[in-house]
C-alpha cells in the first residue's frame, strides 16, 4: 500500500507538472504574442504617430526662429545641431543643411554623408559643391527647397507638414501641406502691428506704404526718414525702436529695384540702416554719394547674448568679414552691436534686439541726422589731439599738426561755425596749447601743479562726475576705477579742494582737448597701445566733459593716432563694459586718419565707431644721392665691363672708405683680397638703392596742396616703378628680358627705370593715352591688350560668394504679373502625379559668371545649368539663330562664323601664364594712363579733405577708400574718404602665396650663404595689420610655406583649410616658426592665426618626410624645456605646439619701449628680455585657449630660433623712423638672444614694391635709411621747411637709434653715433640745424642730445671727451634757455641728469639741475607713495651713490627686479635727503 500510495502521488505530481507546463506554454505564448502586438503597436506608433525630429545644421537663428514660430504641431520637434552632434545624427528623422558658408572638414563631411544613407538629408544653397549632400529624391528636394527659398510663416508651416507626412511617413497629426506660396516681389515690407510674429506685410509703392503708416499712426510729416534694409537682424525690433523715436521707417525688400525705379527719390531719406551680411555693391555706393546720406551697419552677434558678453574677442572669422569688413567697403559706419540671441520656448535660439543697445543705436543715428538739420553756428565740436608730455609737440603720423588744426578752425569759421576769437596764427595757437592744453607725465608734479593754477582747466566736481559716470558707464566699470585709483578725484590732476582738472581750450563752440594718458605710470607706450586696466579719472573725465558739460554734437580725433581705440576689453563687436564703446557713447565720431596706416585705422573704426576721414602722406622726394655715390657706381660699371682683380680692389677700397662694407657685412680688413662678383653685385645694388630710394618731404599740412615740385616728384614715385617693373615682367613672360637684368640694378636702371622716368616726364599733364601708344610702348598686339582688359574685368567682377548670396536672395517663386491657369490639386495629388514646381533662375552678370568659371572650383554641370538660365546667354542664343538665318545683326555687320560660334562657346579659361601677362600689361597700362590723373588727384586731395570733413560735420556720406601710401596703392587718391580693409577669409591671396614662396626661398638662401649651407631651424615672424591688408597676407603665406603647408581654397577663393606639401615636392626640410602678432592684426584676422596654429600641428605630425622635419624637432625641444621648467609632461606636450603669441590681457603692443628708453631702470639686457617675454606671452593660436598665458610657453617657443623677420610695406617709414620696428623686431631679437645665447639673423621682408618684394638684412636697411634721411642734406632741408612736428621726426629717429642699439647692438655702430653728432651737434652740412630747433621745437633738440648722452652713459657709444662736452653744453644751454621739455629722457632719469651735469661747467650744471627740479617739484613728490599706479624711476643718493631700479607698470603686479625691493623701502624712508 505504501508503494501504491507513493506511486499514485508521483502520477498525480507528473500530471500536475504537465498541466503546469501547458499553462506556462500558454502564458509564454500569450506573452510573446503580447510583445509582438505591443512591438507592432510601438512600431506602428513610431511609424504613423510618433514625434518627427528635424535637425537643422548651419542655420542662422533668424531663419530658424521664423521656422520655429511657424511650427504649431506638437508632434514635430525642431533641433539645431552643430558638428559636435555628428556622432548621433541617427536620432533624427530629417536633416536640413544650410550649405551657405558651411565649414566642415573631410572627416565631418564623411560622417554627414554616412548619416544621409539612413536619415533623409537635404542641403540647399551649398557654396562648396562638396557639401551638397542630398539623400531625398529630386521631387521632394525640389518641393522642400521651394518652401525654404520662398520663406514666410505659411511656407515654413507647410514644409514641416510635408516632412512629417511625406518624408517621415506619419499618419497622425500629419496634415496636408499647402502648396508653395510664391514669395511676392514686394518693394517694401513692414511687420504686421496685429501679428508681430507673423509674416511681414508687403507694399509695391510708396503711396501704398505711406497709407499703411498713416493708418497705424506711424506717418509723421517732417519726421526724419530711415531706409532699413538687410536681413541679419530682427527687423520688427529695429522698426519699432526707430518709430518710437518718431522716425519714419521704410523697410526696403528689393533695394536695387527701389533705387533703380526712383522710389527712393520721393522719400528724402536721412540715412540708410543695413542689417548687413556682405556688400550691397558699387551701385549703392553711388546712390549714397548722390543722396549724401550715411550708411549704418548695426551688428548681429549671431550667438547668445550672454556668451558674447563673456567673450574676449567679440566676433571673428567669416561672420565678422560679412558683418563688418565687407559693409565697410560700401562706406558703412558704426558697427554697433544691436542684435543678440536668446532661447525661445522651443529651446531654439532666436534673434532679438538688445533693448538698451537698440535704444543707444537709434540715438546715435539721431545724432547724425541732427548734424544735417542743425545750423553750423549752433553745432558744438570737441576735437581731441595727441601730444607728447610737457613742451613736446603735437603729433600725428605724417602731419604738421598745429598748422593743420589752425586751418581747420579757420575753415570752420568760414563755414559759419562759432569759433569765438581765434589766435592770429598757428604759432599763437601752439603757445596757447602749451599753456592750456598740455599733457604731463606723472613725474612732472611741479609742472602740472602750476598748470592747475594758471592753465584755466575745466574743474569737475565729484557730484558732476558721479552723475556722468552713472549715465555713461556700467556699475562694473565705475567699481574698477574706484578700486584702482581710490575715491574721486584721485591724485593726478586733482585740486586741493577735491576737483578734477580737464585741460582744454575753448573757441566759441569748438573745444580742443589733449588726449591724456590712458593709465597712470610712466610707460607711455603701453598706455597708448592698450592696457589691462581702467583708464584713470582724468582720461574718462575728458570724454564725459565733452559729452555732458560741453554738450558736443560731434567728436573729432585729430590725426593718427590717439589711444581711445586701444583701451581695454573686447577686440571688436564691443559691449557695454568696453571703455571705448562707453566713452564715445552715442555722439557722432570723426577720425582724421592717414592713408598710410590702414591697419590701425580699422581698429579706430571698429573700436570707437569712427568715420575715418583720410589725409595725405608727406610728398615723396628723390634722395638726390646719385652724385654722392657716382665714383663708386663708375668703378662698378668698369668692373662689369671688364672684370679683374684690380678693378674689384678699386670697388672694395671705395666701399670701405664710404662705410658701406660695415653695413653690408663685407670684409674691410684684407684690402688686398678682391671682392667676388656676388659681393660687388651687392655693393652695386646697395648704391643703386641709395640713388633711387624714395624719401618723404616736409610733413603734410591739412588743406594745403603740395607745391608743383612735390607733385612732380610724388608722381615720379607713384608711376616710375610700376612702368619699369611692369615692362620687365612683360619682357620676361615674352622671353625678351636681358640676362642678369634682375641681379644688376645698374643694368635695370639703364634699361627700364630711366626709360620709365623719361616717359613719366613726357606724360605729366597729359589727359589720356591711346591704345596704339600703349601697344607700341609695351610691345604687344591689340589682341593682347584686349585679352588683358578681359582678364582684369573678370577679376574685378563681384566676388563669387557675393554673387551666390545675391542669387540666393533672388530665389523664390516671384508671382507673375499675368495670372497663371489655376491648378487646384493638392500637394499629395501633385506629388503622386510627379508635377514639379516651376523655379525662378537667379541672374548674374557675364563677367561674374566667367569669374566663377575661371576658378575651376565649380562643377561643369552646375555652371552649365546656371549659364542656360541667364538672360545674356538667351540673348546670345537669339542672336546666333538670327545670324544663322541671315536676318541678325551679326550678318549685317559681316561677323565671321567664328565670332558667331563664340557667343555659344564656353568662356576662355586663362592659364596662369596668361593671367600674369595680363596683370603685367594692365599694370603698365594704368601707370601710363594715370600719370596725369595722379597729378590732378594730388592737387585736389587737400581741398577734398576739407570739403569732405565739412560734409561729414553736416551728417553727410563719406565715400569709401582703400588704404596704403601713394606709391603702394595710388587708389587711395583722392583722400578725404573713409578707409576700408580686405576680406580676411580670402587670405593669403593667390598672388601673395606665389610671392611668399619666393621670399621664403630667399630667406633660406640668405641664411645658408651666411652659415655654411645650414638651414635655419626656426624663423620668427611678426604680423602687422597694415602689411596684412596691403599685401593680402604675404607674411602669413611665408609662415605656411616655411612649414611646408599650403592653403586650400573653397569654390569662392576663401582659404578654409590647409594641406601638407609633400616633402619631395617641397625639396627641403620643414622649418619651424614662432609668430608674434600685434594686437591690431589679432583683432582683424584671428581666423588666420588659427590657420597658422593648425599648420604647425600638421607640420609637426607629418609622416614619412624625405628631409629632416625641423618643426617636429622644435616641438620636441620645446616640450623638454617646459618639463624642465616644471610643467607636467601632459601639459608640456600640448603647450610645446604653441607658436602664436601676442600681448597679454589683449594689449596691442609689447609694453617695453618706455623701459628701454629709461636707461636708469635697467642694467642688463636680460631684464628687458624678461619683461618682453612676459608682456608678449599670451597665446592666440586657437579659440579655446585664446589669450591664455602659460608660464615659460613663449620662452620654450623661442628655442632654436635662428632668424627674425619683420614686414615693411610702407614707403613712409623704415626701421629707424618707426619706433614699433625696434619694439617688435628688436624685442624679439633681444628675447631670442637671451633664450638661445645666439644673436639671430634679422631680415626685413620688404613689400613696398609689389613687383619686387625681397628680403633685406636689418643692418643694411638701417644703413640705407640713415644715409637717405637723417644724414642726407636733401632730406634734412625738406623737413626743415616744416614746424614743430617736423622737428620731432629728427628726435624720434635718434631715439629709435638708441632703441636699436639696446635691442640689437650689431645693427648700430660707433660710426653712426659719430655721424649723428657731426650732423646735428656740429652742423656738418651748415644747414642751421640749431637755429631751426630753437625756432620750431627746442624740446626736440633737448630729446636728441639727452638720448646721445644716455647712449654714451650706458656704454653703447664710445664717444670722445670732446663729443660729450659739446653735447652736454648744447643740452644744458637749451634746457636753461627754454626750460625742460619735459620728456622722460630730459626730466625723469636722475643718473643721466647727473652724467650730463658732470660733463659741463659748474654754473650751467647747477642752473640745469634747478630747472629740472622745478618741473619735478620735490615738495609734491613727498606724497608719491599715495599715487597708486604712479611709477617713480630711480632716486639717486649722491653721497652713498646707491641706486634702486624699479620696473613696474608693464603688467599689473609684475616687478622685474625683486632683489631691489628692500633697498627701495630703505631709500623711500630717506627720500627727503635725496636729490632726484
Amino acid at each position: 500500500m505504501p508503494y501504491l500510495c507513493s506511486l499514485k502521488k508521483e502520477i498525480n505530481m507528473t500530471r500536475g507538472l504537465e498541466k503546469v507546463k501547458k499553462i506556462k506554454k500558454k502564458h509564454i505564448f500569450l506573452a510573446l504574442l503580447a510583445v509582438i502586438v505591443l512591438g507592432g503597436l510601438a512600431k506602428a506608433y513610431s511609424a504613423w504617430v510618433g514625434t518627427t525630429h528635424i535637425a537643422f545644421l548651419n542655420y542662422q537663428a533668424i531663419t530658424l526662429g521664423q521656422i520655429s514660430h511657424a511650427n504649431d504641431n506638437a508632434m514635430i520637434k525642431l533641433s539645431e545641431i552643430t558638428t559636435d552632434d555628428f556622432d548621433h545624427l541617427d536620432d533624427y528623422d530629417m536633416i536640413i543643411v544650410n550649405g551657405m558658408g558651411l565649414r566642415i572638414d573631410e572627416n565631418q563631411r564623411k560622417l554627414l554623408e554616412e548619416a544621409s544613407y539612413k536619415v533623409p538629408t537635404l542641403t540647399h544653397a551649398a557654396t562648396n559643391p562638396a557639401n551638397n549632400i542630398v539623400s531625398v529624391d529630386n521631387f521632394d528636394a525640389d518641393y522642400l527647397m521651394q518652401y525654404i527659398e520662398n520663406g514666410s510663416k505659411k511656407n515654413y508651416h507647410s514644409m514641416l507638414a510635408y516632412i512629417r507626412k511625406f518624408i517621415d511617413g506619419k499618419k497622425f497629426m500629419a496634415p496636408e501641406p499647402e502648396r508653395v506660396d510664391e514669395r511676392p516681389d514686394y518693394l517694401l515690407t513692414h511687420f504686421d502691428p496685429n501679428d508681430e510674429k507673423g509674416d511681414e506685410l508687403g507694399f509695391n509703392s510708396i503711396r501704398e506704404y505711406n497709407a499703411f503708416l498713416a493708418k497705424n499712426g506711424l506717418y509723421k510729416e517732417g519726421a526724419p526718414t530711415i531706409m532699413l534694409t538687410g536681413f541679419m537682424g530682427a527687423a520688427p525690433d529695429m522698426e519699432k525702436a526707430f518709430e518710437k523715436k518718431s522716425f519714419r521707417v521704410y523697410r526696403i525688400n528689393k533695394l536695387q529695384s527701389f533705387i533703380a525705379g526712383h522710389h527712393a527719390d520721393s522719400i528724402q531719406a536721412n540715412a540708410v540702416v543695413n542689417m548687413a551680411h556682405g556688400r550691397l555693391g558699387d551701385y549703392f555706393v553711388e546712390f549714397l554719394k548722390q543722396k549724401n546720406i550715411p550708411l549704418f551697419s548695426p551688428l548681429n552677434i549671431n550667438r547668445l547674448t550672454t556668451d558674447w558678453e563673456n567673450d574676449k574677442q567679440g566676433m571673428n572669422g567669416g561672420f565678422m568679414s560679412q558683418s563688418i569688413v565687407t559693409p565697410e567697403i560700401d562706406g558703412a559706419i558704426r558697427p554697433y552691436v544691436v542684435f543678440g540671441q536668446r532661447i525661445n520656448k522651443e529651446g531654439l535660439q532666436e534673434v532679438y534686439g538688445i533693448p538698451d543697445r537698440m535704444e543707444s543705436f537709434v540715438e546715435s543715428v539721431q545724432g547724425y541726422v541732427n548734424l544735417k538739420n542743425k545750423k553750423n553756428s549752433s553745432k558744438r565740436i570737441a576735437i581731441f589731439y595727441f601730444k607728447g608730455p610737457g613742451q613736446n609737440a603735437l603729433t600725428a603720423s605724417g602731419m604738421e599738426v598745429v598748422p593743420s588744426l589752425y586751418n581747420l578752425l579757420v575753415r570752420l569759421k568760414n563755414e559759419g561755425y562759432n569759433v569765438g576769437k581765434l589766435p592770429a596764427n598757428p604759432q599763437e595757437l601752439a603757445k596757447m596749447i602749451q599753456a592750456q592744453g598740455a599733457v604731463f607725465g606723472t613725474y612732472a608734479e611741479g609742472a602740472y601743479t602750476k598748470f592747475l593754477q594758471s592753465g584755466h582747466p575745466a574743474l569737475i566736481t565729484a557730484q558732476q562726475f558721479a552723475g556722468w559716470t552713472q549715465k555713461a558707464l556700467s556699475k562694473k566699470m565705475i567699481k574698477e576705477m574706484n578700486q584702482l585709483y581710490g575715491s574721486f578725484p584721485g591724485k593726478y590732476m586733482a585740486t586741493d579742494d577735491g576737483k578734477l582738472a580737464v585741460a582744454r581750450l575753448q573757441f566759441g563752440n569748438v573745444a580742443l582737448l589733449p588726449q591724456v594718458m590712458a593709465g597712470l605710470g610712466g610707460d607711455s607706450f603701453k598706455i597708448v597701445h592698450g592696457t589691462d586696466q581702467a583708464p584713470p579719472y582724468t582720461y574718462v573725465a575728458s570724454y564725459l566733459w565733452a559729452r555732458y558739460a560741453f554738450s558736443a554734437d560731434v567728436l573729432i580725433h585729430f590725426g593718427t593716432h590717439g589711444s581711445l581705440e586701444y583701451t581695454p576689453r573686447k577686440q571688436v563687436a564691443l559691449g557695454s563694459n568696453d571703455w571705448s564703446d562707453r566713452l564715445i557713447g552715442v555722439v557722432p565720431h570723426l577720425y582724421i586718419y592717414t592713408i598710410g596706416n590702414v591697419g590701425e585705422a580699422m581698429i579706430a573704426k571698429r573700436r570707437t565707431y569712427a568715420q575715418t576721414q583720410s589725409y595725405l602722406t608727406p610728398p615723396f622726394k628723390e634722395s638726390e644721392l646719385r652724385q654722392t655715390y657716382k665714383q663708386l657706381s663708375d668703378a662698378i660699371q668698369s668692373y662689369e665691363k671688364k672684370a679683374s682683380a684690380e678693378q674689384s680692389l678699386k670697388v672694395k677700397a671705395l666701399t670701405v672708405k664710404m662705410g658701406i662694407a660695415r653695413e653690408l657685412g663685407l670684409d674691410a680688413k684684407q684690402m688686398n683680397k678682391p671682392y667676388s662678383a656676388d659681393e660687388i653685385a651687392r655693393v652695386e645694388n646697395y648704391a643703386e638703392e641709395l640713388a633711387n630710394e624714395k624719401i618723404t618731404g616736409k610733413l603734410y599740412t591739412l588743406g594745403v596742396p603740395y607745391d608743383n615740385d612735390d607733385v612732380r616728384t610724388s608722381v615720379y614715385a607713384m608711376a616710375t616703378d610700376p612702368i619699369a617693373y611692369g615692362m620687365l615682367a612683360v619682357d620676361k613672360l615674352k622671353g625678351r628680358a636681358q640676362e642678369g637684368v634682375e641681379k644688376h640694378k645698374q643694368l635695370f636702371d639703364r634699361l627700364y627705370l630711366s626709360k620709365a622716368r623719361n616717359t613719366v616726364t613726357q606724360l605729366l599733364g597729359s589727359a589720356s593715352v591711346s591704345d596704339e601708344y600703349i601697344c607700341r610702348y609695351v610691345g604687344i598686339t591689340s589682341a593682347e591688350l584686349q585679352m588683358a582688359r578681359k582678364v582684369e574685368a573678370m577679376q574685378a567682377a563681384p566676388d563669387p560668394i557675393q554673387m551666390m548670396m545675391q542669387m540666393a536672395g533672388q530665389m523664390g517663386g516671384a508671382k507673375e504679373a499675368k495670372p497663371k491657369k489655376v491648378d487646384n490639386r493638392t500637394v499629395s495629388e501633385l506629388r503622386a502625379a510627379k508635377v514639379s514646381h516651376e523655379k525662378k533662375v537667379p541672374q548674374m552678370s557675364r563677367e561674374a559668371f566667367e569669374k566663377m568659371e575661371q576658378t575651376g572650383h565649380f562643377p561643369d554641370k552646375m555652371m552649365e545649368a546656371i549659364k542656360k538660365g541667364q538672360k545674356w546667354y538667351q540673348e546670345d542664343l537669339k542672336k546666333a539663330k538670327m545670324a544663322k538665318a541671315g536676318k541678325g545683326k551679326a550678318s549685317q555687320t559681316g561677323e565671321s562664323s567664328k565670332d558667331k560660334g563664340m557667343m555659344m562657346s564656353k568662356a576662355p579659361k586663362y592659364t596662369r601664364q596668361q593671367i600674369r601677362l595680363a596683370q603685367a600689361i594692365t599694370t603698365v597700362e594704368h601707370a601710363l594712363q594715370n600719370v596725369g590723373k595722379y597729378s590732378e588727384a594730388l592737387r585736389q586731395s587737400p581741398l577734398n579733405e576739407m570739403s569732405s570733413l565739412m560734409n561729414a560735420l553736416n551728417g553727410g556720406f563719406t565715400a569709401p577708400s582703400p588704404g596704403g601710401d601713394l606709391i603702394v596703392n595710388p587708389n587711395t587718391l583722392p583722400t578725404g574718404r573713409n578707409l576700408f580693409s580686405i576680406n580676411v577669409e580670402n587670405t593669403p591671396s593667390e598672388d601673395a602665396w606665389e610671392k611668399a614662396k619666393e621670399l621664403c626661398d630667399n630667406t633660406i638662401k640668405m641664411y645658408c650663404e651666411r652659415h655654411k649651407g645650414e638651414y635655419p631651424r626656426k624663423v620668427s615672424y611678426t604680423l602687422w595689420s597694415s602689411e596684412f591688408i596691403e599685401t593680402e597676407g604675404a607674411t602669413i603665406a611665408q609662415i605656411l610655406y616655411m612649414l611646408g603647408v599650403e592653403p586650400v581654397r573653397d569654390a569662392f577663393g576663401r582659404v578654409t583649410d590647409l594641406r601638407l606639401i609633400p616633402s619631395k615636392q617641397l625639396g627641403r626640410p620643414r622649418i619651424d616658426v614662432v609668430v608674434q602678432t600685434s594686437g591690431q592684426l589679432r583683432d582683424l584676422a584671428a581666423s588666420r592665426l588659427f590657420l597658422i596654429n593648425k599648420a604647425i600641428e600638421m607640420a609637426a605630425n607629418a609622416k614619412g618626410d624625405k628631409y629632416e622635419n625641423l618643426v617636429k624637432a622644435g616641438v620636441t625641444e620645446s616640450e623638454r624645456v617646459l618639463v624642465e621648467k616644471g610643467m607636467s609632461p601632459k601639459e608640456a606636450r600640448e603647450v610645446s605646439m604653441y607658436r602664436v603669441f601676442g600681448g597679454v590681457n589683449g594689449n596691442y603692443g609689447t609694453g617695453i619701449q618706455e623701459m628701454v628708453t629709461a636707461g636708469d631702470r635697467w642694467d642688463k639686457e636680460n631684464q628687458i628680455a624678461e619683461v618682453y617675454m612676459n608682456n608678449m606671452g599670451a597665446f592666440y593660436g586657437d579659440e579655446k585657449n585664446w589669450e591664455t598665458v602659460r608660464k615659460a610657453a613663449f620662452e620654450a617657443a623661442l628655442t632654436r630660433t635662428d632668424v627674425v623677420v619683420q614686414p615693411r610695406q610702407s614707403n613712409t617709414w623704415g626701421a629707424l623712423s618707426l619706433d614699433h620696428v625696434y619694439e617688435f623686431m628688436g624685442g624679439m631679437n633681444l628675447a631670442v638672444r637671451n633664450v638661445t645665447g645666439k644673436d639671430p639673423d634679422a631680415y626685413l621682408a620688404d613689400y613696398r614694391n609689389h613687383s619686387n618684394m625681397r628680403m633685406q638684412e636689418v643692418k643694411e636697411a638701417i644703413g640705407i635709411e640713415s644715409r637717405t634721411t637723417i644724414f642726407n642734406p636733401a632730406y634734412i632741408k625738406e623737413k626743415m621747411k616744416g614746424g614743430a612736428s617736423s622737428a620731432s621726426t629728427f628726435a624720434e629717429i635718434v631715439t629709435n637709434t638708441y632703441g636699436w642699439n639696446v635691442m640689437k647692438p650689431k645693427a648700430i655702430d660707433k660710426e653712426m653715433w659719430d655721424e649723428i653728432y657731426n650732423v646735428y651737434v656740429k652742423d656738418k652740412y651748415h644747414l642751421g640745424t640749431k637755429e631751426f630747433f630753437d625756432k620750431q621745437n627746442p624740446a626736440a633738440l633737448m630729446e636728441m642730445t639727452a638720448v646721445m648722452m644716455e647712449s654714451a652713459r650706458k656704454g653703447m657709444w664710445k664717444a670722445t671727451p670732446q663729443q660729450l662736452k659739446d653735447i652736454a653744453k648744447l643740452h644744458t644751454e637749451t634746457v636753461n634757455k627754454y626750460k625742460p621739455s619735459c620728456s622722460g629722457f630730459v626730466c625723469d632719469n636722475a643718473k643721466l641728469r647727473n652724467y650730463i651735469a658732470s660733463k659741463t661747467d659748474a654754473a650751467s650744471a647747477k642752473e640745469y639741475q634747478q630747472n629740472v627740479e622745478q618741473i619735478r617739484d620735490a615738495e609734491a613728490a613727498k606724497n608719491s607713495s599715495d599715487k597708486g599706479m604712479v611709477m617713480k624711476k630711480e632716486t639717486l643718493n649722491e653721497d652713498a651713490q646707491k641706486t634702486t631700479t624699479v620696473v613696474s607698470g608693464i603688467v599689473v603686479g609684475v616687478i622685474v627686479i625683486v632683489a631691489f625691493v628692500m633697498l627701495a623701502i630703505l631709500i623711500r624712508r630717506r627720500r627727503k635727503n635725496m636729490v632726484e
